[in-house]
């Protein structure tokens, strides 16, 4: 889990998505989506992404990944990023520090699909049930950086 969130702020993202999740006035829910755009820095943040998300995360592991930075190129190294690419294969990662780092080996490697690399090994031509060091050699040898 990232703990570089300040408490504060995750609790007023948190009840700015249990509202906007729970009330059908537009005009509202405009108001709360300016707010959560505002508290967070992302102006990509859509209202929509905060209905019904309790069917596929919870209140705390989405406001937590809106909370977290947005990645940024920094230059890893391979051991950088076979550290990162073992701890999302061993599910080490909370769901929103796994989407987290899904977005940094993206921007480190230039592979736009790296997720299907880690979860569907199979659709960039290694087997399904491809090792955790196979996983890691393929992106290595494909990043486009």
């Amino acid at each position: 889990m990232n703990k570089d969130i300040d408490n504060t702020r995750l609790i007023s993202v948190m009840e700015i998505i249990d509202e906007i999740a729970n009330i059908n006035d537009d005009n509202k829910i405009a108001e709360l989506e300016v707010k959560l755009r505002e508290i967070t820095g992302k102006k990509d943040i859509n209202a929509s992404d905060c209905l019904e998300y309790w069917g596929w995360t919870s209140l705390e592991e989405l406001a937590r990944s809106f909370l977290n930075p947005t990645p940024e190129f920094k230059g890893l190294n391979d051991d950088q990023l076979s550290e990162i690419i073992e701890k999302i294969c061993e599910c080490e990662y909370s769901e929103s520090e796994t989407d987290f780092q899904l977005k940094v080996l993206e921007k480190e490697t230039g592979l736009s699909n790296i997720s299907d690399y880690i979860f569907y090994p199979d659709e960039i031509g290694l087997d399904i049930d491809a090792d955790t060091s196979e996983i890691i050699a393929k992106i290595l040898a494909d990043r486009k950086k």
